[in-house]
């Protein structure tokens, strides 16, 4: 028996379809069968149960393939207690955010981290999101706090919060005077927003959901952060998006802050990790996290409505 044999058999497990399993693990379809045939002879019984239609768990499924999650996890783990062993870093959690919400995280769920893990060294670092998720694949990376809504299937991800977007503008500028903005009045507007090379995810994101409400989208710069945003604002060449917990955290003077109408455009805080991680500082990390989640704390606090004035 071997683990390329568990590993194949617990993704026809999940994707209940032997084309989506080899299409998960790089190879081919006729690999993935071959293996898991070897393995129901190494068993003496099928794993599943094969019609040209579907694919079904058998008896003998059910009661095999939670030891083989458990003897896969378990192989990982040692693989990463003995990577970890060998660059001397057994006891560092590896976490990597998005600069716009690396304080929040910090703030409320650190210090609790800290005090079921006080021998846990945390090795922060700021990272787009791209390169959180590519770190984490690569295992360089534990943890990451990232804006997204897609990642690769060797990572998992909790949604934190779904934070509305709101209009950056100079306190003097037309729609300034509106207590909402209707995302079509931005139509043709010098929009600011987020680089495409830095998140492309929220980058189209940001422009299809304009563009679902009516916005004919014209950007004027793609940016990397909200501090590079304000002063093109300010000057009044543009129009900037950003998140509302960035918005109330960063008044302004001479830029005031507007939601939009209902439904607002929104963006994605998520924690993503590995699926196969073994490390308990990431498993108390995530229910952290959860638990802030659950009780509000990760909501954005209300925008001023005019800090700028």
């Amino acid at each position: 028996m071997e683990l390329r044999q568990l590993e194949y058999a617990v993704a026809v497990a999940e994707e209940l379809h032997f084309g989506r399993a080899a299409e998960r693990m790089h190879v081919t379809q006729q690999s993935v069968s071959e293996q898991i045939r070897r393995l129901e002879r190494e068993l003496g019984a099928p794993l599943f149960a094969r019609t040209s239609r579907r694919v079904t768990i058998t008896s003998v499924g059910e009661a095999f393939l939670p030891e083989a999650r458990g003897a896969i996890a378990a192989v990982r783990r040692a693989l990463d207690v003995g990577r970890r062993a060998a660059t001397g870093a057994v006891d560092e959690l590896r976490l990597g955010y998005a600069e716009d919400l690396g304080p929040r995280l910090f703030q409320l769920a650190v210090p609790a981290l800290h005090a079921r893990f006080p021998e846990v060294r945390l090795a922060p670092r700021p990272m787009t999101t791209p390169d959180q998720l590519s770190e984490l694949s690569e295992r360089r990376l534990d943890i990451g706090f990232c804006w997204t809504a897609e990642h690769p299937p060797d990572l998992a991800s909790l949604l934190v919060t779904r934070e509305p977007i709101v209009v950056a503008l100079a306190a003097g500028h037309p729609l300034a005077a509106s207590e909402a903005i209707d995302p079509a009045q931005l139509s043709h507007q010098p929009l600011v927003i987020v680089e495409r090379d830095v998140n492309p995810w929220l980058h189209d994101h940001y422009v299809s959901q304009l563009e679902a409400r009516g916005t004919t989208v014209t950007i004027h710069r793609e940016i990397s952060s909200l501090d590079r945003l304000l002063p093109l604002v300010l000057s009044g060449s543009a129009i900037g998006l950003t998140i509302a917990g960035a918005a109330a955290a960063r008044p302004f003077a001479g830029v005031v802050y507007r939601p939009f109408t209902d439904p607002s455009p929104y963006a994605d805080h998520r924690i993503v990790w590995r699926r196969d991680t073994a490390n308990p500082a990431v498993a108390a990390l995530i229910d952290i996290v959860r638990e802030l989640r659950d009780t509000g704390a990760f909501l954005p606090p209300e925008v001023p409505h005019e800090p700028g004035d």
